[in-house]
């Protein structure tokens, strides 16, 4: 049945209800308490399983009973009115065997003996009321329907950043240059599904080892598009100082990725900060650079030196000069590079703020953290893999570890030591 849009009675009789549409309709129709007085459409009781909510609009249900009805039958009347959440009237001599169905989800079952005056005030008042049911109902429709289209952008969201991420990690060395002096780690956990960081270490030839980790400004997408540009950049330039030049000077390497990134900002903000070295296998010499980065660690048996970045955040200034410091790795030393998402893993000892809020949580006092560098150390584990496991496993038990602040990367680098890796040093627990 056609919805109709003006309010109107849905009037339906039992085929033994004697004149029903002159005795009960016609009454309740003059008697109406409001002048507009609504259309009526009559129905068979054998067309009631074609009602709905629907098809009534904001109309009302006025059923007329003649009591001699099959059981299946006033079944059957019920429950399509209260199927379809239709306010209605029902007339009927067995208002006791019906009681339990009185007043319920809007029905209203009466004795015949009620007067007309009554029967058309109680479907005037559930028209009434029908009438803002049915602007809900198409309210909620039209949310459940936003919804619906929301969750599917979401759902889209969500599968292209899991794609982006996957992009993403695929862009990071999937194999370390280890050899039988030199061992690498590293820890790489994203605040949320794509990273802000990059890190990366590969040989550029028999002898040198070019290394750097590096962070983009911000979290999220827009960091980590930048990651990517980052890592081409860095990538290219020392590939073309290894073509060009005998030695390949990382200070150099940042200032031409600086250069780089201010020319291509075109009015946004793109900074950075990047640490970037090169290790000369033959007498481990090290020459690294920084760029606004947290100071690389070097961690010796029973030893820590900070190796400060020396030099402005990439992207800033096109002049911007950067310095190389230079150092020999030592046998069972380690050399830390890391970001400062790191540093905000860890909480402040003593803090008066609570850990279990962590937007305000505070990171470690300058240098404190350093205590947590013990387990990088070559006398507490050989193979520097097992110490950037229990490096990661420090940050994973820190309050607010779930929802990390910021994307938290480390790469290590240790410079073998052949006799204590026969004869590891272990520490007093």
């Amino acid at each position: 049945m056609e919805r109709l849009n003006e309010p109107t009675i849905t009037f339906c009789a039992a085929p033994s209800a004697e004149n029903a549409e002159g005795r009960w309709l016609a009454p309740v129709l003059a008697a109406w308490p409001d002048a507009d007085v609504p259309d009526a459409v009559k129905v068979g009781v054998e067309r009631l399983g074609e009602i709905s909510g629907d098809s009534i609009g904001e109309g009302v249900l006025f059923v007329v009973l003649a009591g001699d009805e099959p059981a299946a039958l006033v079944a059957q009347v019920f429950d399509v009115i209260h199927g379809a959440m239709i306010p209605a009237v029902v007339v009927s001599p067995r208002v006791s065997d019906l009681r339990p169905l009185i007043h319920k989800h809007g029905v209203i079952v009466v004795d015949p003996a009620t007067p007309a005056a009554s029967l058309a005030s109680m479907l005037f008042a559930l028209s009434q009321r029908q009438t803002l049911v049915d602007r809900l109902r198409r309210d909620v429709r039209t949310g459940v329907t936003a919804d619906k289209g929301i969750r599917g952008e979401m759902d889209r969201l969500h599968e292209e950043l899991h794609l982006a991420a996957t992009v993403q990690r695929e862009l990071l060395p999937q194999k370390l240059p280890d050899s039988d002096e030199l061992q690498f780690a590293s820890m790489y956990k994203p605040a949320t599904y794509v990273s802000g960081d990059l890190f990366d270490a590969r040989e550029i030839d028999e002898n040198r080892v070019a290394f750097f980790v590096a962070d983009a400004v911000g979290h999220g997408v827009p960091a980590a598009l930048i990651t990517m540009m980052l890592s081409r950049g860095l990538i290219n330039q020392i590939a073309l100082r290894a073509g060009r030049d005998a030695e390949i000077d990382p200070a150099a390497c940042l200032s031409g990725l600086n250069i780089e990134l201010c020319q291509h900002a075109c009015g946004n903000y793109r900074f950075a900060t990047a640490v970037c070295g090169v290790l000369d296998k033959r007498d481990y010499s090290v020459k690294l650079a920084g760029a606004g980065h947290p100071a690389s660690i070097l961690i010796g048996r029973g030893s820590t030196r900070m190796l400060e970045s020396q030099g402005p955040l990439l992207g800033v200034f096109a002049e911007a000069e950067y310095t190389n410091e230079k150092f020999t790795l030592a046998p069972g030393e380690t050399l830390m590079l890391y970001t400062d998402g790191f540093e905000l893993a860890f909480p402040e000892p003593d803090s008066e703020e609570p850990a279990t809020t962590p937007s305000r949580k505070k990171s470690v006092a300058p240098r404190e953290y350093l205590k947590y560098m013990d387990v990088l150390d070559a006398s507490t584990h050989a193979d520097v893999r097992d110490s950037m496991d229990a490096l990661a496993s420090l940050v994973a038990s820190q309050e607010g570890s779930l929802h990390q602040r910021d994307d938290v990367t480390a790469l290590a680098i240790r410079r073998i030591d052949p006799l204590a890796a026969a004869h590891p040093i272990r520490r007093a627990a």
